[in-house]
């Protein structure tokens, strides 16, 4: 009942979550009766201020000395108690008190106790009371009134003694009332001229249900004091209330949940009456479906004393359900509501075999038997609610049948499993039941298939229970063993096979894991996720690490991820976090760091940093026993920690991509912080900081690098060595990350003790906090006024030489270094500042014309190189000197970029100011500070709050007002914190004057003026949106309220003229921006259902374009709001289930939408049944349609609950009927969402009904078409619609009723010719329903050779007739020629199906061009991947985006089918005739690139292609379309692969052609099929050259080669990195110790990580030569180098815009080391010394 009592106070409060719990939270008000009352206790009652105060009242009043009557405090708590909401905390406690436990802790003396008489009293009366209150009858009581009641006094049966016993005195008051209260609320709610809402009757619905469970329970506890009482002389009360039910049970749109109430009630009142054997006789009967509920409900009110007499009723009833869900096995609120009830009534049969007599056993096991049908029917159910309880219910019945020795019904589910006669999914969860039951050895027993079919993949929880009763011999054998055979086999299902060993592992660790550990063919992650798992083997881990050392190392770099991470973490855990790192530990650990830290997964970097930190926890407990003893062990740690250090400084090299300098400067702080905790010195060390490295870690493009590396340079570097001159130099850069750099050197050498060069200003003497940094930020201010004046002469000029923005981001960035309540003890600083809010006011009034101006990124104030006729210069390419800077051009680009970004640093330095530093007005106040010791006036704060509220409320640029956003959120906080009243105060008057411009209030109109109009008002939403959400953090959300209901007054209001479309598009802008905002979260939603409702009543009343505009983004937001951000949808083009909700959800969070949605739908179908609509003009109709299409939009993300229609009225299929008349709108997008939306919203059972309806239609259609002399006037729209309708609601029910799919098809061909002469688009749609029905019908027997004649025939209609109307209306007749490739697959001949495809389709007909070319790659890709060795790959089919129709054709065709298609088109001479014309007359037609680019492809696919190696080699150097990439490379690599031998002549072309393909701007799938092309050229063609000997090698095709594979290697995509380390390792390309010989030849290469991999890949491509002239081994490491040495390619790699995983100099390096092992004269410089070379 608790969930009925929140369904109801959740009523009160309009259904809405967050008024309930402000409700619960409000204050409970007097009752009626005591608002007048003198005592002292109602008095203090009123006076409390929220409810905890009166909570502590009414445990003061009870417990307290009183001098009242004792008798008045128990009635008014009594009357309190009954008045107060349910879950309130006063009711609460009232209940609490009205106890036995309550009266046990009364301290009072004896004569001023409560006694339980006396409460019972009051409560008795107290409900006499309320029950008369309902007696009045003119006027009646509302229905609000009286269900409150009732629904308070139903209460007193929840957990509250004392309530029950008192109603049980007032019982015979309330029954008649409820009858009364039944018949009313029944009497309405079936009046069809009160036109009740949807949201209404839903009410009156659950009034209702509160009534009749309230009566059921008054039935149930006192039908024998009822009786006594003598209520029903009259047969009134049971005769009344009865026949309610009963019209309540059997109406079929009411609830579910009200209809078993109903039932229930009916049941108890025939038991009351005496008539409970009729009833019984009478529910056992066949009965129609509607009577299902009372049927139920008379099982559930059967007795065990009962089934004596009506156990053979009780099976007739229940065979009667089952039908019945048999019958309607698709309507899923009927199966939750059976499902539900059969497990409550299977719960009551424990006691009914116990009185059944001895000739009536059978009838108890035949019940069971029919309760198991139902369970096992819906045991796999797609719906939750039903298939949890039909497992329950097996549960249950199992158990039954257990207990009575009923063997028979366990067979039954054994059969069901060995005949696979259910799903697998309902088998498992079937024996899964069985298992729980009877055990899994008895299991087993029966169900001999289990091992082979089922286990590991299903079922794993059966080996742990096995494991309690089974031997560990045989469970191991039985269980054990199928695990170790089944993770052998690479699968999908690894990682849950490994979980499930993991487990079996921690049941018996010891035994199981000297079986698991040298078992060499298990995979290690196997070994390791066992060991990890099982705390029992983490003491043998050291001795394990040395037997698997070899394959620790392996995983480390090895390509899989999750095994990499699994092998460090067995190296860095351990039980005893002090225990130290032995030497294997550390080596691994090194070859980790050094072959991961490039991974550019920033999930997998912050695990394996994650596990490296747990490593330094280890290091620094052998750091502190180095400091104490000095023991070996920890000499190895400190060398390691050393070597470490050194490895993670040479990993901060020039062009060291992303992830190793965010994992390397983590790692050496963490490094070198440890050392420095432990107070071991660089000395003792022996190592130096690479301060070169961490100063050019300050140019990093990444702050959070430059963060890290100014931190390092602090703290370890005392001595500075940056320059003055070159640090100003980058302050004054145009360049943005320049200015950034600057800062950061310069907070580094204002923090340095020595600095190499002084700055040139003089130091003052005066200051205390900070010298240094005071001078650097007098320095910066003194070019910022240098600057100014600059720019205030000329901005373009200042824009070039001094753009402002990078002195100011210094300035503000040394300020964010300082603690600034210090600064203002000195009156240096105290100036500083004062001078620097003055300099930043005055550059934002310089800047704003420009920010501010309608077109900002077009505005170009006069300057003197304006008429200049120099080029334009990007000056954001380099940096570029002062004197080049003087002789470029001035851009609108370059002064806008010098405006907003001013204006950024400003906002952010006076947020920051305001927000950190002392204010005047605060230090007044508090008086505990001397005089002047702040650092912002009163003057300046309000210069500073006009200054943010002009630029938000002026600025135009984006970026400008969004950073604006940003100090001004600063500034709110503060002033919402402030303790200054003034200062706290000025939030909500700003709050005040922004609504008031913004609703265009008059003596606000000048200032309103101001705001922009465009631009979704700028910066107004982000003011409002600062205001609002800094108010939060005090814990109040008065300002959103008032906010939010300000301006959807605003929209609601609908004032005309120009002022209110201004004042609704900026309420619109404004509210979208507080929708989205994330910090509003949940506060926003009870203002969503009016805002969506504002939103679309802007699209269909606005007149303005931008009404409508900004109308159209609140709703975009409040679409994502609601369902959340959009995600990739499914292949079928649905949206995501994430991006989708029920509808019975959405309509509880916003009931008002549901009558919204209801009106306007019905509105708009009234519209379409208009035949006349030529009053309204063609603007009306489009905004009509506009705002239907939203809500269509809204409404396709709904489908329905499984609970829909069984609490609830407000059900989706209330739509559906308005929705069904809006699919024949005018407007075609209308009516396609709309037929759409039909289709989510209808069950099984009303499309089935629907279809019929419109096969009807059309066939009378077909008949009026038919004859010739009749008139026939045919509206296309409507048929349209229809057709629409019927090919989405086929497509939900598929072939689930033949005859009605061969009904459906027979009517559709019979229309289609004369459909054809009237409208091709209807004709088109028809045939679209027909290809439809024809996809689904892959099983044999569904069309009969008549139907597929009737059908032929409009596949036999003139083509050249229905190409011409489709081209008329700008329609393809694609769909024409699929239907007649699934009409030839159905006639079942497979010679007809490849004469059609083959012969037919190479017809020169150019219509068919596109669809013939896209069938037949598709084709024959599909039978060139099933080859053994194929040139194509699933990458291939991904890459020429095949069309839903071709692959759903294509998935139709049977295996046979499949295969002799595609190898005729295969060795077709007529398809290879039609495509070398397609191919030639390519040339010189206007073909679209991706037809050009699958003919392409298609050629190579042929048995003769007719290409030849010298062509495509000479194609390959010529330009061509990137489309025509593909087919290139297949041709390639089929005449390579077919080639022996391949000549000279073509390597070196097709390796610059392939070494063009890898550039990272070309797509993925191109890069992958160079990598494909190297291996086939690797693996056939490279051996001769590698073992050709000195003589005979050729130097450039090796190193052209080795180049292209070191790019490959050093891919952005990981999937191309994967297969070049395949191409290596499989190709013999690198060297291999014996050890690795041996497993290669036992079983596949192993892979390893492109970083591990690349030395030996070089050293065998140089080494292996045997070159002994250090010229050719020169010639051949240019060759090798030239790919990432060449002036674009180090543009490229070191800007790591397309390629953010090579590392230039990492390479170079490597490749130089490999020269130097294959001859010693070669020096290897270091990596700091290739960046340039």
């Amino acid at each position: 009942m608790n969930d009925l009592n929140l369904r109801v106070a959740v009523l009160k409060l309009c259904a809405h979550p967050k008024r309930f719990a402000e409700l619960r939270d409000a204050l409970v008000p007097l009752p009626n009766t005591w608002i007048a009352a003198p005592h002292d206790f109602v008095l203090q009652f009123a006076a409390a201020k929220s409810s905890a105060e009166q909570v502590q009242v009414v445990k003061d009043v009870f417990y307290g000395e009183q001098e009242q009557d004792l008798g008045d405090v128990a009635r008014f708590l009594a009357d309190l108690l009954l008045a107060s909401p349910l879950k309130h905390a006063v009711r609460n406690q009232l209940t609490k008190l009205f106890s036995d436990n309550a009266l046990a802790k009364q301290n009072a003396t004896p004569h001023r106790r409560h006694s339980k008489e006396h409460l019972l009293e009051a409560l008795q009366q107290s409900l006499g009371e309320m029950a008369s209150s309902l007696a009045v009858i003119t006027p009646p009581v509302s229905h609000e009134r009286t269900n409150d009641v009732f629904v308070s006094a139903n209460a007193c049966l929840q957990n509250f003694p004392f309530g029950r016993e008192a109603l049980g005195k007032q019982v015979h008051r309330f029954a008649p009332l409820l009858t009364n209260a039944l018949e009313r609320y029944w009497a309405d709610i079936c009046d069809p001229t009160l036109e009740l809402s949807p949201t209404r009757r839903n009410e009156l619905y659950l009034y209702v249900q509160n009534a009749l469970r309230f009566l059921v329970s008054l039935l149930a506890e006192w039908s024998d004091q009822l009786r006594h009482h003598q209520l029903f002389e009259d047969q009134r009360f049971p005769g009344t209330a009865n026949a309610v039910a009963q019209k309540v049970a059997r109406h079929e749109d009411t609830p579910w949940d009200v209809r078993s109430i109903a039932g229930l009630l009916i049941g108890h009142l025939a038991r009351f009456s005496g008539t409970f054997k009729a009833y019984v006789e009478d529910c056992s009967r066949p009965k129609a479906e509607q009577d299902v509920p009372v049927q139920m409900a008379a099982l559930l009110v059967l007795r065990p004393v009962d089934y004596a007499e009506n156990a053979a009723r009780a099976l007739a009833i229940l065979k009667t359900i089952v039908a019945v869900s048999e019958q309607k096995s698709t309507v899923t609120n009927l199966l939750v509501f059976l499902s539900k009830h059969l497990f409550i009534y299977s719960k009551s049969l424990g006691e009914m075999h116990a009185h059944l007599p001895d000739d009536q056993k059978l009838l108890y096991q035949r019940i069971l038997a029919q309760l198991q049908v139902f369970a096992l029917q819906n045991i796999s159910s797609d719906t939750d609610s039903v298939r949890h309880m039909s497992s329950a219910l097996l549960h249950q019945v199992l158990q039954h049948a257990q207990a009575a020795g009923q063997e028979e019904l366990f067979q039954v589910v054994y059969r069901q499993f060995e005949n696979r006669a259910a799903y697998l999914n309902a088998s498992c969860m079937a024996l899964e039941q069985l298992v729980a039951v009877a055990g899994v050895s008895k299991s087993i027993e029966n169900c001999p298939s289990l091992f082979g079919a089922i286990f590991p993949r299903h079922l794993g929880s059966m080996m742990v229970s096995a494991h309690k009763t089974e031997p560990f011999a045989e469970w191991q054998s039985r269980w054990f063993g199928q695990l170790l055979a089944a993770i052998r086999v690479p699968e999908k299902r690894r990682q849950v096979i490994e979980e499930l060993i993991a487990q079996a592992v921690q049941l018996e660790p010891t035994r199981l894991a000297q079986v698991l550990l040298p078992d060499a063919r298990l995979p290690l992650s196997c070994k390791l996720a066992a060991i990890l798992g099982v705390r029992q083997l983490s003491a043998r881990r050291q001795n394990l690490l040395r037997g698997m050392k070899e394959e620790v190392e392996q995983a480390l770099i090895g390509l899989d991820d999750h095994t990499r991470l699994l092998a460090l973490r067995f190296l860095v855990e351990t039980p005893r976090p002090s225990e130290l790192l032995n030497a294997d530990q550390m080596g691994a650990i090194e070859l980790y760091v050094r072959h991961n830290a490039n991974n550019p997964s920033a999930h997998l970097r912050q695990l394996g940093y994650g596990l490296l930190q747990k490593a330094l926890k280890r290091v620094h407990f052998g750091l502190v026993e180095y400091r104490k003893s000095r023991t070996p062990a920890s000499q190895e740690v400190l060398q390691f920690l050393i070597r470490l250090i050194r490895a993670l400084a040479q990993n901060l090299f020039p062009s060291a991509n992303y992830g190793r300098r965010w994992l390397s400067l983590r790692l050496l702080r963490d490094c070198l912080e440890l050392s420095e905790m432990v107070g071991i010195t660089f000395s003792e060390l022996g190592i130096e900081l690479p301060t070169e490295a961490l100063m050019a870690c300050l140019g990093d493009s990444y702050e959070h690098n430059k963060v890290l590396a100014a931190q390092l340079l602090e703290r370890f570097q005392s001595h500075s060595l940056f320059k003055p001159d070159e640090m100003i130099e980058l302050l004054l850069s145009l360049r943005p990350s320049d200015s950034a750099t600057g800062a950061f050197q310069l907070q580094v050498y204002c923090k340095a003790s020595q600095v190499q060069s002084e700055l040139p200003t003089p130091a003052h003497g005066g200051t205390i906090h900070e010298p240094l940094t005071f001078r650097a930020l007098q320095w910066c201010l003194q070019h910022l006024r240098e600057g100014l004046r600059l720019a205030q002469l000329d901005l373009g000029e200042a824009a070039k030489l001094n753009p402002l923005y990078g002195l100011l981001f210094a300035s503000r960035h040394l300020l964010q270094q300082l603690k600034l309540r210090e600064l203002a003890k000195e009156p240096e600083w105290r100036q500083y500042i004062d001078e620097l809010v003055t300099m930043c006011l005055a550059v934002s009034s310089v800047v704003l014309p420009v920010v501010s101006s309608a077109s900002p990124e077009g505005h170009l104030p006069e300057t003197c190189d304006q008429e200049t006729d120099q080029p334009l210069t990007n000056v954001l390419d380099r940096q570029l000197s002062r004197a080049e800077l003087l002789q470029v051009r001035t851009t609108p680009q370059m002064i806008l970029l010098c405006a907003w970004r001013s204006s950024k640093e400003v906002c952010l330095i006076l947020g920051e100011l305001v927000q950190r530093a002392a204010l005047e007005e605060e230090e007044e106040e508090q008086q505990q500070r001397r005089q002047g010791d702040f650092l912002l006036s009163r003057a300046q704060l309000e210069a500073i709050g006009e200054h943010f509220l002009q630029l938000l409320a002026e600025t135009k640029h984006r970026g400008a007002f969004e950073q604006a956003y940003v100090g001004f959120t600063m500034l709110c906080r503060r002033f919402w914190h402030s303790e200054s009243v003034r200062l706290n105060q000025l939030p909500g008057q700003w709050v005040d004057e922004a609504m008031a411009m913004v609703s265009g209030q008059e003596e606000w109109a000048g200032k309103g003026a101001r705001l922009c109009a465009t631009r979704r008002s700028a910066g107004m939403p982000f003011m409002l949106q600062a205001l609002v959400c800094t108010e939060l953090k005090l814990g109040t959300h008065a300002t959103l309220y008032r906010c939010m209901h300000r301006l959807l007054e605003v929209c609601e209001r609908r004032t005309a003229g120009a002022a209110g479309i201004t004042a609704r598009s900026h309420a619109l802008n404004i509210m979208r921006a507080l929708f989205r905002s994330s910090e509003l979260a949940e506060l926003v939603t009870e203002f969503m259902a009016r805002g969506i409702q504002c939103a679309l009543d802007g699209l269909l009343l606005a007149e303005e374009w931008a009404e409508r505009n900004s109308a159209t983004l609140l709703l975009a937001a409040l679409i994502v709001r609601v369902f959340g951000v959009e995600r990739a949808r499914l292949e079928t083009g649905e949206l995501h289930v994430r991006n989708r909700m029920t509808g019975r959800i959405f309509f509880t969070r916003y009931p008002q939408l549901f009558d919204y949605f209801h009106a306007a739908l019905q509105r708009e179908s009234e519209q379409m049944d208009t035949a006349d609509r030529g009053s309204e003009n063609a603007s009306g109709k489009r905004r009509q349609a506009v705002q239907l299409e939203a809500m269509l939009l809204m409404l396709s993300r709904l489908y329905p609950s499984s609970l829909e229609g069984a609490e609830s009225t407000l059900n989706l299929s209330e739509f559906v009927p308005f929705l069904i008349r809006i699919c024949h709108s005018h407007d075609l997008m209308t009516r396609e969402m709309a037929a759409l939306v039909v289709a989510n919203f209808v069950t099984q059972e009303q499309a089935l009904a629907e279809i019929r309806r419109i096969v009807v239609e059309l066939k009378a259609l077909q008949l009026r078409l038919k004859n010739p002399g009749a008139a026939t006037k045919l509206n296309t729209n409507v048929l349209h619609g229809q057709l629409l309708l019927l090919l989405h609601l086929h497509r939900l029910v598929r072939w689930t009723r033949p005859s009605l799919t061969r009904m459906q098809l027979h009517t559709l061909a019979e229309l289609a010719a004369p459909l054809l002469q009237h409208d091709a688009c209807a004709f088109s749609a028809l045939v679209e329903v027909m290809v439809a029905a024809m996809e689904d019908a892959v099983e044999p027997g569904l069309l009969d050779f008549q139907l597929l004649e009737q059908i032929s025939a409009v596949y036999l209609l003139d083509h050249k007739e229905v190409q011409s109307r489709c081209r008329q209306l700008g329609i393809s007749n694609r769909f024409h020629q699929i239907f007649g490739l699934h009409l030839h697959r159905l006639r079942g001949i497979s010679q007809g199906i490849v004469l059609h495809i083959v012969e037919d389709l190479a017809e020169p007909i150019w219509a068919l061009d596109e669809l013939k070319v896209e069938l037949w790659l598709y084709i024959l890709l599909q039978r060139s991947r099933s080859e053994q060795h194929s040139l194509v790959s699933e990458q291939d089919i991904e890459h020429f985006e095949f069309s839903r129709d071709i692959r759903r054709y294509f998935e139709t065709l049977s295996r046979e089918q499949r295969e002799e298609v595609g190898q005729e088109l295969y060795e077709s001479p007529a398809v290879r005739s039609s495509v070398l014309h397609m191919t030639k007359s390519s040339k010189n037609s206007c073909w679209s690139l991706q037809l050009a680019g699958r003919l392409a492809a298609l050629q190579p696919l042929l048995r003769d292609p007719g290409l030849e190696l010298n062509q495509l080699v000479q194609r390959c150097s010529e330009e061509h379309s990137i489309h025509q990439e593909a087919g290139l490379l297949l041709g390639l690599r089929r005449l390579i692969g077919e080639s022996k031998i391949l000549e000279r002549k073509h390597w070196l072309p097709v390796l610059h052609y392939a070494q063009r393909l890898v550039h990272p701007g070309q797509p993925v799938y191109l890069r992958h099929q160079a990598a494909e092309l190297c291996d086939l050229l690797a693996r056939n063609h490279l051996r001769d050259q590698l073992g050709a000997g000195t003589t005979d090698v050729d130097i450039e095709l090796v190193g052209r080669f080795t180049g292209l594979v070191l790019l490959l290697l050093h891919d952005d995509a990981e999937w191309v990195r994967h297969r070049a380390v395949q191409l290596v390792c499989c190709a013999g390309l690198r060297r291999r110790s014996a050890a690795e010989q041996e497993q290669e030849q036992a079983a596949r290469a192993p892979l390893i990580l492109p970083s591990a991999l690349t030395p030996d890949f070089l050293d065998t491509m140089i080494c292996e030569l045997n070159l002994d002239d250090f010229n050719m081994v020169q010639r051949l490491v240019d060759i090798i180098a030239e790919p990432f040495t060449s002036t674009d390619a180090m543009e490229l790699f070191d800007k790591q815009e397309n390629n953010h995983y090579c590392e230039r100099n990492h390479v170079l390096t490597e490749l130089w080391d490999a020269r130097g092992r294959a001859h010693p004269r070669a020096r290897t410089p270091t990596l700091n010394g290739v960046s340039n070379k």
